[in-house]
């Protein structure tokens, strides 16, 4: 395979191993929770059973939570200002609007961590689950005149149509682009393609589609 000489291909580590690990352990738990919900409601299985694993994944998804919730105070690849778009990802946040919107056919814009565009959408997230998994043990009750069965189903729902738009978009830019979106949340590293002249001594990359780690906790 030929590059042009003028462009560079760094590989950097962007998400740490306790950000990738909790993030792959509330997904799983996410995943259950909707699996078994589902079959609670539609299949003929033994509902208590399945109720008592629903329970108790619920449980120690609020633990995955607490700490996904203490990692945002914590500087790192988890920490909240991260979430937070800058100026310069906001224009990132447009040219991937214009990326989603061509359906694929424009170039798919890269970043350094988290997609601009979704950042805010994470933050909310987060609160989302958090409601989810305390309303979910207060079912069949009403808190401050809220019923939190009907709650739980909302949120729960926010939580399915957020995965699956999660998953797919996910896909979709691991396809068109360059950077490993997917393999980044493995293995932690992500490549960027980056011409000469913006490679910095220290390997920061500050082009019109990326933003180092380093730039973002100088806010």
């Amino acid at each position: 395979m030929n590059f042009e000489s003028s462009e560079q291909i760094i590989r950097r580590s962007v998400f740490d191993l306790q950000q990738r690990l909790l993030h792959w352990l509330i997904a799983l738990a996410v995943i259950f929770q909707l699996t078994s919900a589902w079959l609670i409601q539609h299949a003929d299985i033994d509902a208590i059973a399945w109720a008592d694993w629903h329970a108790m994944v619920g449980q120690a998804l609020i633990v995955a939570l607490a700490y996904r919730v203490f990692l945002l105070l914590q500087k790192g690849s988890g920490y909240w200002r991260l979430l937070v778009p800058t100026r310069e990802q906001r224009h990132i946040a447009l040219q991937t609007l214009k990326f989603y919107a061509s359906l694929g056919r424009l170039n798919c814009p890269d970043w350094y961590a988290y997609n601009p565009l979704w950042q805010p959408l994470y933050l909310l997230m987060i609160l989302v689950l958090i409601v989810a998994t305390l309303s979910g043990l207060a079912t069949g009750s009403h808190i401050a005149g809220i019923d939190m069965t009907r709650l739980h189903a909302f949120t729960s729902s926010v939580i399915l149509y957020f995965s699956i738009a999660h998953i797919g978009f996910s896909v979709l830019h691991d396809v068109k682009g360059h950077g490993a979106q997917i393999s980044a949340m493995l293995n932690g590293n992500k490549y960027f393609h980056i011409t000469k002249n913006t490679a910095s001594k220290d390997l920061q990359i500050e082009t019109e589609n990326s933003v180092s780690l380093d730039s973002l906790l100088k806010k």
